[in-house]
């Protein structure tokens, strides 16, 4: 199957401590992946690695491919471009304006990308996630499991090739958790996109197409 993201010799210090050894990835398309280890094994600094946001420590053999793209080569407003369109975030918090409504809430990735469809595109990522009636709420009138669905349908609204969920479970009740991994799997197939989740949630990441276990900021075979 066609590799869509590939991480080469990632590593990380913090305050001179390594939390990141080495560490070699490969994500294929429509693949839902779990990076899964105990608190401060370095999960979550190995996904704002691989999904742009922070860079590894400096060295010449590190490297990540996105869709063919380099993107530690990229320069900071074309890698901002380039994470808007191929890649779409999930966080524990939701991380919804709280002053903005439902729907505006999903269009302002592509307010920002300047997409002229985006309204259309927000209303029906609305209906597919049964979120039609909430359209004009704002966001704290709405139940966390609402929030996340909001959330996940912003992430879609570019399109984008891979989606990086941290932790997406975390303030959720365990019924709303597995409406959530259901709901991954079903965007694997609808939107034929690659999930990269972190979680603590054994049961969850048992589920994915695959595991990655951290443990002392290596991968675990």
């Amino acid at each position: 199957m066609e590799i869509l993201l590939s991480a080469k010799n990632i590593s990380k210090t913090f305050n001179k401590k390594r939390v990141l050894e080495k560490i070699n990835i490969e994500i294929r398309k429509a693949e839902i992946v779990a990076i899964s280890g105990a608190s401060g094994a370095g999960k979550t600094t190995l996904l704002n690695i691989l999904s742009t946001l922070d860079k590894p420590d400096e060295n010449n053999s590190s490297s990540l491919f996105i869709d063919n793209h380099e993107v530690f080569n990229l320069k900071k407003n074309d890698l901002a471009n380039f994470r808007n369109q191929k890649i779409g975030f999930v966080f524990q918090f939701h991380e919804l304006i709280p002053e903005l409504n439902v729907i505006e809430n999903i269009c302002l990735p592509g307010w920002i990308k300047k997409d002229i469809d985006v309204k259309k595109k927000a209303k029906k990522l609305l209906e597919y996630f049964g979120l039609q009636d909430f359209a004009d709420k704002k966001p704290l009138t709405l139940s966390g499991g609402e929030r996340q669905r909001v959330a996940i349908a912003r992430s879609l609204i570019n399109d984008p090739k891979i989606i990086f969920a941290d932790e997406p479970t975390g303030n959720l009740d365990s019924k709303n958790s597995k409406i959530l991994f259901d709901l991954f799997f079903k965007l694997r197939d609808d939107y034929d996109c690659s999930v990269v989740i972190v979680t603590h949630d054994e049961n969850s990441a048992n589920k994915c197409d695959r595991k990655l276990l951290i443990v002392d900021g290596k991968i675990k075979n």
